[in-house]
């Protein structure tokens, strides 16, 4: 149990302190409740991944990490093709679950250290942690593939969907996490 406590003198007329009173008060429910206001603000309720507020702040810290001591980053904006065509033949409700099945190709094929985002319907943000271009490249074929290959089975029908990806690197002259999301998003279209 998470408790709060406060404790006060008793003191007699003299002022000398004859005892205390204590008090316990249970606060799990409180703290269970600010723990899961905590978890909404920043996850995407459908995938469970981070949402793109708390995205931007990751991508802000790599790039100050990046200034001031030289980590190594690389971004992936993953941009589904073909989802709309998705959600209009069969609904949201097979547009979520194509979302879910996404995301877990998407958990596959990259590292444990990396952070993977829901930023909007139909797009993804991965931060890569300790990685080179090469090698974000190489990640981003995989997960590009991935999505290529996988069948989304509703109703009877089998669909495919695509992606787009773009690729940036974490370097040393990028402003801030806008521009990031902003170059990354570019390669995206590119």
């Amino acid at each position: 149990l998470a408790i709060q406590d406060s404790a006060a003198p008793i003191r007699d007329r003299a002022g000398q302190i004859t005892g205390a009173v204590v008090v316990f008060h249970d606060v799990t429910r409180e703290r269970r409740l600010r723990r899961a206001l905590a978890y909404q603000a920043t996850h995407d309720a459908l995938t469970g991944l981070i949402n793109r507020r708390e995205f931007d702040n990751r991508l802000q810290a790599a790039v100050e990490s990046v200034r001031s001591d030289g980590s190594r980053y690389a971004v992936l904006y993953i941009d589904l093709d073909q989802f709309k065509l998705v959600n209009d033949t069969c609904g949201h409700s097979a547009g979520d679950r194509l979302i879910r099945e996404i995301t877990s190709l998407i958990q596959a094929r990259v590292r444990s250290t990396d952070t993977i985002a829901r930023l909007g319907g139909d797009e993804f943000g991965v931060l890569l942690a300790d990685c080179t271009l090469e090698q974000a490249g190489g990640i981003a074929d995989s997960v590009r593939r991935a999505i290529r290959d996988h069948r989304f089975h509703w109703n009877g029908s089998a669909l495919g969907v695509g992606a787009s990806i773009g690729v940036v690197e974490v370097d040393a002259q990028i402003e801030n996490a806008a521009a990031l999301l902003s170059a990354a998003d570019v390669a995206c279209y590119t």
